[in-house]
C-alpha cells in the first residue's frame, strides 16, 4: 500500500469518527436543551424574575424599582444563578466551571478535541507551517551542533600547541 492510499484511509476514517462525534453532540445538544426548556423560563426580560412560591430560606429579597443596572456591568460580572423550588424539590443551577468541566472530562468531547486537532493539522496551510517551522528548527539545531563542534576543536588544538614566547618566564629556553 502506498503512502497517499494509506494518507486517504486515514483521513476517510478521522472524517467518519468526526462525522459520529458531531452527530452525538448534536443529539446531547438537543437531549439537553429539551430537559433545559421544561425547567428554565423562556428568554426575555422577565427571565430573572421567577414567580413561584420560595421557600423563606431562599427568598430574593425585593429590588428597589430606581435601581438601574447598565449592561457593562453585566458582561463584567459573572451571572449567579439562584436556587429555586420546581415541582417540590429545590433546584439549584450549576456554575459555569461545573458545566465546563462536566463537558469536557467526557470521553466523546475529548476524542472529538484531538481529532479536530488532528484535522487541523493535517490542512495543507497547517502542514506547510509545521513543515517550515520544522525546518527551521533543523537548521538551527544543526548550526549549533556545527558550532559547537569548532569550539571543541580549537579548544583541543589550543591545548596541545606550544606555549606562545609571551607565557614564557624572563630567561627560560
Amino acid at each position: 500500500m502506498s503512502a497517499d492510499v494509506a494518507v486517504l484511509v486515514a483521513i476517510a476514517v478521522l472524517a467518519v469518527v468526526t462525522v459520529a462525534a458531531a452527530v452525538v453532540a448534536v443529539v446531547a445538544a438537543r437531549r439537553v436543551a429539551r430537559s433545559a426548556g421544561a425547567v428554565a423560563p423562556g428568554p426575555g426580560p422577565a427571565a430573572h424574575q421567577d414567580t413561584a412560591p420560595r421557600p423563606a430560606s431562599v427568598q430574593r429579597p425585593a429590588a428597589p424599582a430606581a435601581q438601574h443596572e447598565d449592561t457593562t456591568s453585566l458582561a463584567v460580572r459573572p451571572a449567579v444563578l439562584e436556587p429555586r423550588v420546581v415541582e417540590g424539590r429545590v433546584v439549584v443551577p450549576p456554575t459555569q466551571d461545573q458545566v465546563v468541566e462536566a463537558a469536557l472530562s467526557r470521553p466523546q468531547v475529548r476524542f472529538a478535541v484531538v481529532v479536530q486537532g488532528v484535522a487541523h493539522a493535517l490542512r495543507p496551510e497547517s502542514r506547510d507551517r509545521i513543515g517550515a517551522l520544522m525546518r527551521r528548527e533543523y537548521r538551527n539545531r544543526r548550526r549549533d551542533r556545527l558550532r559547537a563542534g569548532r569550539r571543541a576543536a580549537r579548544a583541543a588544538h589550543a591545548s596541545t600547541a606550544p606555549p606562545t614566547p609571551s607565557d614564557q618566564w624572563l630567561g627560560e629556553r
